[in-house]
């Protein structure tokens, strides 16, 4: 399956909101992130988006590296 070499922060977020209920999920995030049109430092990204998912109730549980991201791996809080 391809998946995008560049994303918005903006498009990550509503991605999110889609994510159907269940113990877990896994969210491929991009090497390349902008956010309002600019590009986004990783670390901004990430805290913007891992704020949203905390949230929703999930916490991290570890990622895998991918040609040009990684593969982000979320479960539900106990």
């Amino acid at each position: 399956m391809s998946r995008p070499l560049q994303m918005t922060v903006e498009a990550v977020l509503l991605q999110l909101d889609s994510i159907p209920g269940g113990p877990s999920f896994e969210l491929w995030i991009p090497q390349h992130l902008t956010l309002r049109g600019q590009p986004a430092r990783a670390d901004v990204a990430m805290s913007i988006i891992l704020d949203k998912i905390l949230g929703m109730g999930f916490a991290p549980d570890g990622f895998s590296e991918g040609d040009g991201g990684r593969v982000y791996r979320y479960k539900e809080m106990a």
